[in-house]
């Protein structure tokens, strides 16, 4: 129940004046269409108790609502802005609104822009009885912008028939314009970071464990992970009561990465993961959204733990089955590609290849671990990891199986870590170590495959070493390195002279499954990369998918060559099927899909392999360009 001040200042005027005391100039009038004109600043008033009742209405729904005694004021905004209204520390308990036109009648309904009742407090306790307007104030907020040039009424009174009239100052004045606080946000750091606070800052709304809250006059501060690893972000040495989150991205709450209200007190505190290099942005605002914020706030930003060193505690993996320990606390490991993957809170191992020979690494036995298994040439380095497996076990999100082709005593580094982000790591996880098959030689009489002219089937298989054409023949910039991985060699012995043609354009993959990216080479002594005469990555198709290759080379009739055939990497499945194609009398050599014309089917190629090989090279000068374009058009027909 609301306690009423025992007397008004009208009667301290009276007093004031019968004493000889000049009583001050008071803002009066008890007609809206004779209203007091008002500026900003204080604008002292005092209705008089011969003032008429206004009856208050919003179409927003606040429902009706008598201001007693109301007094009427002009308010005519020379700048178009948000405002506040108020008349805190009034005489009495005050009711306020403010509105375009007068009403029909004193005791008709009047909607209203804004209304407000009991938002601050008055001259004759500390209750929250008198009233102010201001954007998001109770009632009927006044968040619209007043225009300038045009007169707003305002009208002040009682709120009850038996309160005194009102009295005291009316204060008006302009919202300053609001803060964009990411336009420049602080940059922090390790340590206490000093955030400046603004009224006008925006609201950051923003999920906090399933409660949605509106964070007022947030400011924001962008902080960069020095190192993978976990930390806190906390306002806990300060007073006011904020409210802290941790987002991908300045200003958006839909990428909160953690949040916190009350963690410490009135304090805040969230602890978050970030790897090395990765940029969050952590916002912090009032809890309150009428609370007036302070100059700046002190954010703390601490490890939360050490950072983990993932190549301290490596450990060696042996042949057969054995269960690890895995530490959900080991850092992602980022591996590029397209688009780079990320393994996740990766545990490392190395295993020794007791003879060469394929060998198979998995976590099969362990159904519920949504598992990657990686190679690579060292700990801790994406750049260094030459394959991967996930859900290879044959369970979508589930264990993975990676094999790979070592040389007897060659050490790989093993990785095992997890699919997803938020999920930890089993405390232990079954690791098996298997034997595969025994490497293979690729010029062993067994495995050469004996070419013909037409189509020769090239199945890929691990047990097979890559040939390595570096420094000896360039596989161009799209390959990235000079490597046939599991190379397999057709020996052909050519039947007669000329320009022949080798390759698997003919290939395609449906299934987008990496099955047809072949890369050629021709060599003249099995297996001796030095003797190479050419090599092709990608000729058919100059770097689009399915990457099948294209060769063409001068072979003499009654010679034999060596024609390798391998993937791009160990993970192309193939097979492939790979053609030789001998020279054809006559065969004009600008005919590049030789189907007996030149025309726009062969232009389509040549343009779609500019700059690559193979048969679009009509001048046969390794390199598809102007030359063969003027050969083309001048053969057209």
């Amino acid at each position: 129940m609301k306690i009423r001040p025992a007397k008004s200042s009208l009667v301290a005027l009276a007093v004031a004046a019968a004493c000889g005391v000049a009583a001050p100039a008071l803002a009066q009038s008890a007609n809206c269409l004779k209203p007091h004109p008002v500026g900003l600043g204080d604008t002292p008033f005092a209705n008089l108790a011969t003032y008429a009742d206004q009856l208050s209405q919003s179409t927003s729904g606040f429902g009706e609502a008598y201001i007693h005694k109301a007094g009427w004021f002009a308010f005519t905004p020379d700048v178009t802005a948000q405002y506040v209204i108020g008349v805190c520390g009034a005489s009495v308990d005050t009711k306020m609104a403010l509105g375009f036109e007068c009403p029909l009648g004193a005791d008709l309904a009047w909607d209203v822009l804004g209304y407000n009742d009991d938002f601050c407090a008055f001259t004759g306790g500390s209750g929250l009885w008198a009233s102010k307007l201001f954007p998001g104030n109770p009632g009927r907020p006044l968040n619209g912008q007043l225009h300038a040039g045009t007169t707003y009424l305002i009208a002040v009174g009682g709120y009850a028939f038996g309160t005194a009239p009102a009295s005291g100052s009316l204060h008006i004045e302009m919202v300053p314009p609001p803060v964009d606080t990411c336009a420049a946000p602080v940059v922090g750091a390790l340590g206490v970071n000093t955030l400046p606070m603004y009224a006008t800052a925006p609201t950051l709304q923003v999920d906090c464990g399933g409660i949605l809250y509106d964070v007022s006059k947030t400011s924001y501060l962008n902080f960069t992970a020095p190192y993978t690893g976990q930390f806190i972000a906390h306002t806990c040495a300060g007073t006011t009561d904020t409210v802290l989150a941790v987002l991908g991205s300045c200003g958006n709450g839909s990428s909160s990465l953690g949040c916190s209200d009350d963690a410490c007190g009135s304090g805040s505190s969230v602890t978050f993961s970030a790897t090395a290099g990765q940029t969050v942005s952590i916002g912090v605002g009032l809890y309150s959204p009428t609370a007036v914020p302070p100059a700046t706030i002190a954010v703390a930003i601490e490890d939360a733990a050490p950072p983990v060193d993932p190549c301290a505690s490596i450990r060696t993996l042996a042949l057969g089955a054995s269960t690890v320990a895995l530490d959900s606390a080991m850092p992602d490991l980022v591996v590029p590609s397209t688009p780079d993957i990320t393994v996740y809170k990766v545990n490392y191992f190395t295993f020794t290849a007791p003879q060469a020979g394929v060998y198979r690494i998995d976590t099969c036995a362990d159904a519920a671990f949504d598992s990657i298994v990686l190679r690579a040439g060292a700990c801790a380095s994406g750049t260094s990891v030459t394959a991967l497996n996930d859900d290879g076990c044959g369970i979508s999100g589930g264990p993975s199986r990676l094999q790979f082709l070592s040389e007897a005593g060659e050490t790989h580094v093993i990785g095992i870590g997890a699919w997803s982000a938020v999920e930890a790591l089993p405390a232990q996880t079954t690791v098996a170590a298997t034997f595969v098959a025994p490497l293979q030689e690729m010029c062993d009489a067994a495995n050469i495959i004996e070419g013909v002219v037409g189509d020769n089937t090239v199945t890929m298989n691990l047990a097979y070493r890559a040939l390595d054409l570096a420094g000896h023949c360039s596989l161009g910039s799209q390959a990235g390195n000079n490597r046939l991985a599991c190379a397999r060699i057709i020996r052909f012995t050519a039947a007669v002279t000329g320009d022949h043609i080798v390759g698997n354009c003919a290939d395609t993959d449906p299934l987008g499954t990496n099955r047809a990216d072949a890369r050629i080479a021709v060599l003249t002594a099995c297996g001796d990369p030095a003797s190479a005469i050419g090599c092709d990555d990608d000729g058919c198709t100059n770097g689009a998918a399915p990457y099948t290759s294209e060769l063409l080379f001068q072979a003499t009739a009654g010679r034999t060559y060596y024609i390798a055939v391998g993937g791009f990497d160990e993970s192309v499945a193939g097979p492939f099927r790979v053609t030789i194609e001998e020279p054809a009398a006559n065969r004009q050599p600008a005919d590049i899909n030789r189907d007996g014309a030149v025309n726009a089917a062969d232009l389509a190629e040549l343009l779609g392999n500019w700059w690559g090989t193979g048969a679009a090279d009509i001048n046969r000068d390794g390199i598809v360009d102007g030359s063969d374009l003027a050969l083309l058009l001048g053969a057209w027909g």
